[in-house]
């Protein structure tokens, strides 16, 4: 009797042992492919920082470029995305111009410019455009972002949006300007027909909000002001489609 009941009960042991380490095998298996899925790229994004090389942009009150500013925020962007597995496209990643720079005037080297810019867009197919600039007025008592859109992708104001609402919520509470949609004279948003929005950060007319733009810390909040919102967009369009979900990171910076 107990030789039987070893031969029944031995058998059983092995198969609840098989069993669990199938089970388990499985699981390793399914958590190596969710890991798999959140590690695939994001997205691509393209980073435009606003003028560079010979074309200066506007010139602060404080004597700052806006080159420099556009690109200081623009590499941060560029961080913070890089580390949330997006794929990033910069259209500039240090001080020069993108147009053909042996052609005679500088309005054509800055038409150029311009084309190139688009062209970088265009060949890049499914993406999404932020281009970084600041602002400039002749009195210097206005400050605060302003976010324009493409008038081409009904997808950019809804960008512009939750941009608007981050760099308000974590740096200007103050700021009640409205995102604008983009006309003639913003060639790169007015042409291209990807999502796409310009954020212009703030004002180097204003003497304290230029000095806050040339702050490292208030530029690296400026950038993850802009991750977020980029985010937030993201996620609002993912809960119209749940089966993308899976490739939006979640919001991990704080100003």
């Amino acid at each position: 009797m107990k030789r039987n009941y070893q031969k029944i009960v031995f058998p059983a042991i092995v198969f609840a042992a098989f069993l669990f380490f199938a089970f388990q095998t499985v699981q390793a298996f399914g958590i190596v492919a969710f890991h798999a899925d959140f590690f695939k790229k994001k997205g691509t994004v393209v980073i435009d920082a606003g003028h560079g090389g010979e074309d200066g942009g506007a010139v602060g009150v404080n004597g700052v470029m806006e080159k420099d500013i556009n690109l200081a925020i623009a590499l941060n962007l560029q961080k913070y995305l890089q580390e949330n597995n997006f794929e990033v496209i910069m259209i500039r990643d240090g001080d020069y111009a993108v147009g053909d720079q042996s052609l005679g005037s500088i309005s054509e080297r800055k038409r150029s410019d311009t084309k190139n810019r688009l062209r970088t867009v265009e060949e890049m197919g499914k993406c999404i455009l932020i281009s970084i600039h600041q602002n400039y007025f002749t009195e210097g008592k206005y400050d605060g972002a302003q976010v324009f859109y493409s008038p081409n992708d009904t997808e950019s104001s809804s960008l512009a949006e939750a941009i608007r609402q981050n760099i308000t919520s974590s740096l200007q509470p103050e700021n009640k300007r409205e995102n604008k949609a983009a006309e003639k004279n913003i060639y790169l948003l007015y042409h291209t027909t990807v999502p796409a929005v310009l954020v212009e950060c703030g004002f180097l007319s204003n003497p304290a909000e230029a000095e806050r733009l040339c702050d490292e810390k208030y530029q690296k909040d400026m950038a993850a002001a802009i991750y977020n919102g980029l985010i937030d967009y993201l996620s609002a369009k993912t809960d119209k489609t749940p089966s993308e979900t899976s490739s939006v990171p979640e919001r991990q910076i704080s100003p």
